[in-house]
């Protein structure tokens, strides 16, 4: 296959990833006003594995093809990623006051999560019982999630809906999670391809343009974010992909995998050590002063960048 059409696919399974999630986010939150269940409910369930299914699809579909490193790079690319260009931008363009106790709680969670993972990832690869754990602590984190948002919830009745409203809503929640799967099985073979021709390990492209491509809901959401000045939608996203990331996909991985999830000494050493300075450097300075920095901002945006150089270049 000629290398000009492997990048345009790959290129393509980004923008079909990028608009699938967008209508499976849509079809979610409809599910709520459709059904009467909570949006608290909603949200810490569909809502939030709809934002972060372009990772999860990705890196599941890398482990059931062969492709350890690249599932693995695009799983851990993808935290650095949201903290250090979702995060960042709001933090830059839309420092402000973060009062709500949520975000403390929700940046611990964070913490702690990625902390686990870099814990069980230490002899090189994730077991399942380490998986079950991590998906033990996701379980844990959407039910505090539930609780703290029902408290500030205003009770929602459930719409009157005809049968045609209905069928739409399944519709879009289908075509929405099939093309977030068509998307994410262009990105992996052709991401592939395209590491073997030019020689690039599959850890380092699922690092850079996988995890960014894959992380691009939350980064649409940020932007949307700063231009409305809702910078706490952004932050509390990102915070929220973050843990599903570290919890969900690699432990499914750890599954998929026949037990033993092999993790390269790269990605212990220096990748996930990336991941848990980063989401420090978000939310200790957050929390302690109940406010986020334009400086912050930038200092995270600069780590990332040269986090980004040095794994491209060493």
């Amino acid at each position: 296959m000629p290398v000009y059409f492997a990048i345009f696919l790959f290129c393509l399974g980004i923008l079909i990833i990028a608009k699938g999630s967008d209508v499976f986010v849509e079809a979610s939150v409809k599910v709520s006003d459709i059904t009467g269940v909570s949006r608290a409910v909603i949200g810490a369930t569909l809502v939030s594995f709809a934002t972060t299914s372009p990772e999860f699809f990705v890196s599941t579909l890398a482990v059931a093809k062969g492709y350890n490193d690249l599932s693995v790079g695009n799983a851990v690319g993808s935290l650095s990623a949201n903290i250090g260009i979702a995060f960042a931008l709001s933090a830059f363009f839309t420092p402000g006051p973060v009062n709500d106790n949520r975000f403390g709680l929700k940046g611990l969670i964070m913490i702690s999560s990625a902390a686990f993972l870099f814990l069980f990832c230490i002899n090189g690869k994730l077991s399942r019982i380490e998986g079950a754990i991590l998906f033990f602590v996701f379980a844990v984190s959407v039910y505090v999630n539930i609780r703290s948002s029902k408290n500030k919830e205003e009770i929602i009745e459930r719409q009157k809906t005809n049968r045609r409203e209905i069928v739409t809503v399944i519709l879009k929640f289908s075509l929405g999670a099939a093309a977030v799967l068509i998307g994410s099985n262009l990105i992996t073979d052709n991401g592939k391809f395209l590491a073997s021709y030019w020689g690039v390990p599959d850890a380092i492209i699922g690092l850079t343009v996988v995890a960014i491509g894959t992380s691009l809901p939350e980064i649409v959401t940020s932007v949307t974010a700063i231009i409305k000045k809702q910078s706490a939608l952004a932050i509390g996203n990102v915070f929220g992909a973050n843990i599903l990331d570290s919890t969900l996909i690699l432990a499914t991985g750890a599954f998929i995998s026949g037990g033993n999830l092999p993790v390269s000494r790269i990605t212990v050493t220096t990748d996930l050590p990336v991941v848990l300075i980063l989401s420090a450097a978000a939310v200790i300075p957050a929390v302690i002063a109940k406010k986020t920095y334009r400086f912050q901002g930038v200092l995270i945006m600069a780590a990332y960048i040269s986090y980004l150089v040095y794994i491209t270049l060493f």
